[in-house]
C-alpha cells in the first residue's frame, strides 16, 4: 500500500529520532520528488544533512522551507544556526533581520538574538575565514577559477583585515590573472602585517620583475635573503632578473 505524503512524512519523523538517518532520508527525499516544495521535508533533510557535517549542503533545503512557509519558528531556527555555523555573519545577520520583518516573536527568539551577536563579536575579532569560507576559496582556486576566488577573497577582506592567508591568496591570483598592481599591493599588505614574510617578498619581487622593474624586484629578492640567507628560490629568481638586467656575472653567482 503506498503512503501518502503525510504518512511518509511520520514515517521519516520516527526514523529520524530513532537515529535511522538513512531510513530517514529516503521517507523525506521521496516526499520531495512527489512535491519539491513540500516544506516539512525540506527542513527535515536539511537537519539531517546538518546532523552528519553536511552544513553547506543544508542550506538550500532550509531556504525552500522558509519560502514556501516563512511562520515557522524552527525554520527560521535551523536556517540561522545553519550560517552561523558556517561563520556567514553577514547572511546569518540579514536572516535574522528577514525574520524579525516577518513579527517573528518566537520563544528562542532572544536567546538566537544573544547567540548571533556573540557569533558575530567573535567574527569580528577573527583574523582568518572560517575553514568552510576557506575551503570553497581553495576548491575555485585549484579550479583555475582565478577571477572568483579574487573576486570573494576581497570581499572576504572586508571582514578578515588581518588575513595573511587572504591577502596572499589574492595576491597569487591577481598576479596570475595580469592585475598586477593589485598584486603588489597585496603584498605589500601581507608585509604590512608581517615584515618579516619572506614569501611575501619573493612573490612581490616575481611581480614588480613581470611589470618589468627589475631594480625594485631585486631589492626585494635582498630583502627576503637578509631574512632567510638560505632562500633558494629568492636566488634563482634574483638571478634570472641580474640576467635581464644583462649582469651576467653577478647572475651566474646569484
Amino acid at each position: 500500500m503506498e503512503l501518502t505524503l503525510d504518512q511518509a512524512l511520520q514515517k521519516g519523523i520516527e526514523a529520524h529520532k530513532a537515529g535511522q538517518v538513512q531510513d530517514a532520508d529516503r521517507y523525506y527525499t521521496a516526499i520531495l520528488k512527489a512535491n519539491p516544495k513540500h516544506p516539512d521535508a525540506n527542513h527535515n533533510l536539511g537537519v539531517l544533512a546538518v546532523g552528519v557535517g553536511k552544513v553547506e549542503e543544508a542550506l538550500p533545503f532550509f531556504k525552500t522551507a522558509l519560502e514556501i512557509n516563512p511562520n515557522i519558528e524552527q525554520f527560521w531556527l535551523s536556517y540561522l544556526d545553519a550560517l552561523i555555523k558556517l561563520n556567514r555573519m553577514d547572511e546569518a545577520r540579514s536572516a535574522f533581520e528577514q525574520a524579525k520583518s516577518n513579527g517573528a516573536k518566537w520563544d528562542g527568539f532572544e536567546q538566537m538574538e544573544k547567540r548571533l551577536g556573540t557569533a558575530i563579536s567573535k567574527n569580528s575579532n577573527a583574523e582568518d575565514p572560517s575553514q568552510e569560507e576557506l575551503n570553497a576559496l581553495i576548491k575555485l582556486y585549484n579550479q583555475n577559477k582565478l577571477t572568483q576566488v579574487f573576486d570573494k577573497a576581497q570581499k572576504l577582506t572586508k571582514r578578515y583585515t588581518k588575513s595573511l592567508t587572504l591577502w596572499n591568496l589574492i595576491g597569487a591570483t591577481a598576479s596570475q590573472i595580469g592585475q598586477l598592481d593589485d598584486a603588489i599591493l597585496a603584498f605589500q599588505k601581507v608585509l604590512s602585517l608581517k615584515p618579516d614574510y619572506v614569501e611575501a617578498y619573493n612573490n612581490m619581487g616575481v611581480t614588480l620583475q613581470d611589470q618589468g622593474k627589475l631594480g625594485e624586484a631585486i631589492e626585494a629578492f635582498n630583502k627576503a635573503l637578509s631574512i632567510k640567507p638560505d632562500f633558494a628560490e629568492a636566488y634563482y629568481n634574483m638571478g634570472n632578473a641580474l640576467k635581464n638586467q644583462g649582469k651576467l656575472d653577478k647572475a651566474i653567482e646569484a
